[in-house]
């Protein structure tokens, strides 16, 4: 048996028939990648946000969400620092990485993030975590 293989048939039911059934380019990118994209609670919170709403969210909307799930409290009971550092890790690092795989769309002018049909791929990995 390849490694190919019995990678796959180690894979729960699951998500075997995940990568049998998808379509589109996160069905030819690796686990690793969708792993990725996974590997961070800010970019999970992001994704769940996304298929929760079901429609584009502003930025500061994604990022006072994060911030809330983070703390566990109000978005006005956060040190303003702390708010902030999390828009710019959003901006910087986990927005462009979820445009990169293809799962949003970031309009910079309207500050907007928008899911795209791609993302409700990722909906077995995400709702398992």
């Amino acid at each position: 048996m390849s490694s190919a293989s019995a990678d796959h048939n180690c894979l729960s039911p699951r998500y075997r028939s995940f990568r049998e059934e998808a379509s589109g380019p996160i069905e030819r990118a690796s686990l690793d990648s969708i792993f990725d994209l996974l590997s961070h609670h800010r970019r999970r919170a992001v994704l769940d946000l996304l298929l929760t709403h079901d429609r584009p969210l502003t930025l500061t909307d994604l990022r006072n969400e994060v911030v809330a799930r983070e703390r566990d409290t109000e978005i006005t009971e956060i040190p303003e620092k702390r708010v902030n550092g999390v828009h710019v890790d959003l901006y910087h690092v986990h927005i462009p990485k979820l445009v990169e795989a293809g799962v949003a769309t970031y309009d910079r002018e309207r500050k907007l993030v928008e899911p795209t049909e791609k993302l409700s791929q990722l909906e077995p990995f995400s709702s398992q975590l």
